[in-house]
């Protein structure tokens, strides 16, 4: 049986990568799934294999319900079914039952923009009613020329905690974005929440997914924990962030409502999207168009590129349809400001560069960010000439595409994959060629490829992996002791958060990076406790001085426009030094209004003498603080302290 479905899986994948298919069976309208007014609703399934279809509907979402009724589908051209009934079907659930290679299952629907609990059926909403007062007016301006500095956060995480300040029945979910005048332990001068964001200073937050995942159950207990990287429903918002998971309304409206406080903060929202597997193979996918969304290899089995089981078959016209699709949809009804691609060296580089074409045709569609991860777990089993959207193929992708930037982050300090590795900040040698590339995103023919810095995110720590203070407890340590402060470990936190401010690129951090964040050593917390991965407040406001830290480098930042303007070429604007000192890196910063900057990062074991450029140099950072009204000035020598970042302003 087995070699039977393997055979069938390899016969597909090769007439599904046919022209003549493709020519055959492509659909490019766009009215898949259902189409709703008070006086009818269209169902329409794209399924060339199936040889029967047919509607099931329910009055709730919850899976005991029974079915009321059943409408069959006629298939038509490009291999697309479809009914019409004419009669008012708002709020009502349905499924489909596909028949297909002689197997009858049913399945939710691919093209779903509401569900029930845990995502077992589809539902019908009028999308209107699922706004929030003057969602209309809702907008978020930035300018597209300027780098933004984005801020990753998990829903859950934000507000967990009961020192967060947020209402008990809003922590842990959407609607803590909204509440105002949060505060650990009651002190107003110890802003949470929104405010919290707000006083940090970043332009963007990072959401991880909170699309439809299958991985918690929304029914089930609130201590449940996930990162929810398993993709169910890709255009339905997550139901176990809402308050309630069985009304497929009230999740839409919730996130609408976050959307729109961050929005009013002056806070743009990126979204997480993880296109490039599904929860399990089997899938809404996998049962209305059996083996056509996914990649198999030479054996017939499911590819697993993404180290989750499979991948899917973006190179193939429905599933690239699909996805620009899907994220159409997220920026227009939810007023979606950017997308952080998941594993993006899983889809190829035409669906990528069509994805940002066609985001470029709405209104400010242009300041719309895209980023992904230019990797994958395993290689994919992607289809003849297809090209891969990784690091090495950056040329092929849109310069307004983005990559995350492993090298800057494993060269300041160490690689993710072994514990106890340093880098140029915990005591390796011989990094100060890969650090002047970090300063100049890789703009510099270092390899990367990267014609412009808006193409590289500059980061140290993401969800993934260790946070920041572990890897440095463990590197430079060597011990587990991840609860105490250790004020070294704190003083470098300081030297890697100026190099990142200092960096060409867009900036990019993890939230808590700011206040030593530890989850206790465990790297890969993505279904860990809630505890492990929630914001600590007490230890925010514990480190409130590296908290302060990183506000005020985020507000010097924004004053310069050369590290700030996406389109500069590098090499007029960062001019560096030569020096003796094995581990310094010192370089101009030049500026058109004469405010130039001169930056220092010593990462030695010892004291250094540096020559100012010619004239008065007024200190912004002395490696301890960043002075926000410091009028000292100096000229000629400076004394730079051992492990640190320095940074000066030029004074007229």
């Amino acid at each position: 049986m087995a070699q039977f479905i393997n055979n069938t899986a390899k016969k597909l994948a090769k007439e599904y990568s046919s022209r003549i298919f493709e020519e055959k069976f492509k659909y490019d309208g766009d009215d898949l799934g259902v189409t709703f007014t008070k006086e009818k609703t269209v169902f329409k399934v794209w399924s060339p294999l199936a040889t029967k279809i047919s509607v099931n509907l329910y009055k709730s979402g919850d899976p005991e319900t029974e079915r009321y009724q059943t409408y069959e589908l006629e298939k038509g051209k490009n291999g697309v079914w479809s009914v019409e009934v004419n009669e008012d079907l708002e709020n009502i659930y349905y499924t489909y039952t596909v028949k297909a290679l002689d197997n009858e299952r049913e399945t939710g629907d691919i093209y779903a923009r509401a569900c029930g609990v845990n995502s077992q059926r589809s539902m019908i909403v009028n999308l209107k009613d699922t706004n929030p007062q003057d969602w209309e007016k809702d907008s978020f301006s930035y300018d597209k020329n300027l780098q933004p500095i984005i801020y990753e956060i998990h829903i859950k995480d934000f507000s967990y905690d009961k020192n967060s300040g947020i209402s008990d029945k809003n922590r842990g979910k959407y609607l803590a974005f909204t509440e105002t005048g949060a505060c650990y332990n009651n002190d107003k001068d110890k802003p949470t929440g929104i405010d919290y964001l707000k006083k940090l200073g970043i332009t963007h937050v990072h959401i991880l997914p909170m699309y439809d995942f299958g991985s918690i159950d929304e029914d089930g207990s609130d201590t449940q924990f996930n990162w929810g990287y398993d993709p169910v429903n890709y255009n339905v918002p997550e139901g176990s962030y809402a308050s309630d998971a069985h009304d497929g309304r009230v999740r839409i409206k919730e996130v609408k409502q976050m959307i729109q406080a961050l929005h009013s903060a002056g806070i743009g929202v990126i979204m997480d999207v993880v296109y490039n597997h599904t929860y399990n193979t089997d899938s809404f996918f996998q049962r209305t168009v059996p083996y056509y969304y996914y990649r198999v290899d030479e054996n017939g089995n499911f590819s697993n590129g993404s180290a989750c089981g499979n991948e899917t078959a973006s190179e193939r016209f429905m599933f690239r349809k699909y996805m620009i699709d899907s994220v159409m949809y997220w920026a227009k009804e939810y007023h979606i400001d950017g997308f952080r691609f998941d594993l993006m060296g899983l889809h190829d580089t035409v669906t990528m560069n069509t994805i940002r074409e066609t985001l470029n045709t709405l209104p400010n569609g242009e300041n719309i960010l895209m980023y992904g991860e230019p990797w994958f777990a395993s290689t994919p089993a992607m289809d003849k000439g297809a090209i891969p959207a990784t690091k090495e193929n950056l040329r092929y992708l849109d310069t307004n595409i983005a990559i995350f930037s492993d090298d800057t982050r494993d060269t300041i300090k160490g690689s993710v994959f072994f514990d106890k590795d340093g880098g140029f900040v915990n005591g390796k040698p011989f990094l100060t060629d890969k650090m002047r590339s970090a300063v100049c995103a890789w703009c510099d023919n270092s390899g990367v490829d990267a014609y412009y810095p808006r193409q590289i995110i500059s980061y140290v720590s993401a969800h993934d992996n260790y946070s920041l203070y572990d890897k440095l407890v463990l590197s430079m340590t060597h011990t587990q002791d991840f609860k105490n402060i250790n004020k070294t470990l704190i003083d470098t936190n300081k030297f890697i958060a100026t190099i990142i401010m200092t960096c060409c690129g867009t900036t990019f951090f993890q939230a808590g990076e700011e206040f030593a964040r530890t989850k206790d050593g465990i790297g890969d917390s993505y279904n860990s406790a809630p505890e492990i991965n929630m914001l600590d407040w007490e230890r925010a406001y514990q480190n409130k001085d590296l908290v302060d830290f990183y506000a005020n480098l985020i507000a010097f930042r924004k004053t310069v426009p050369a590290l700030m303007k996406k389109n500069i070429k590098v090499s007029k604007h960062i001019e560096f030094a030569d020096t003796e000192i094995p581990s310094m890196v010192h370089f101009i910063v030049k500026s058109n209004d004469s405010k130039d900057v001169f930056v220092v990062y010593n990462a030695s074991s010892n004291r250094a003498i540096v020559n100012l450029p010619e004239g008065d140099w007024q200190i912004i950072c002395d490696g301890k603080e960043v002075f926000t009204d410091n009028t000292q000035v100096f000229n000629n020598e400076v004394v730079i302290e051992k492990e640190c970042g320095v940074i000066f302003r030029k004074h007229n």
